[in-house]
């Protein structure tokens, strides 16, 4: 079963680490795509939450390597605000919006955060 997960909204609440404690439990016995797009993207980047007294997402990151989890970010969402790839953390797989949604047209399930 393929599932994805869209992250739009900033890192900074709840929504983010929930979708990935989801998304882990789910890539367990499936194939999930977390895809950000919009402020989502900024989840990506070495942001330093700590001094926010948020949550770091390393955990997370480092855990995806060992489920079937893949990190999507949109082109366009990293474009708008100056982030390039090199600056996300390793492996993420960039795409068009029009490959984001062939991918979520090809999903099973789909959940917005």
């Amino acid at each position: 079963m393929r599932v994805v997960f869209i992250i739009k909204g900033d890192p900074f609440s709840w929504k983010a680490h929930e979708a990935f404690r989801l998304a882990t439990a789910v890539g367990i016995n499936n194939e999930v795509d977390i895809v950000f797009i919009r402020d989502g993207v900024y989840s990506l980047t070495p942001w330093k939450p700590e001094s926010l007294s948020v949550d770091s997402f390393d955990k997370f990151f480092e855990n995806f390597e060992f489920v079937n989890v893949r990190l999507i970010a949109e082109d366009a969402s990293l474009q708008e605000r100056g982030i390039r790839e090199c600056d996300c953390v390793e492996g993420v797989k960039v795409m068009s919006a029009e490959e984001i949604s062939e991918l979520i047209n090809s999903s099973e399930a789909v959940f917005v955060w």
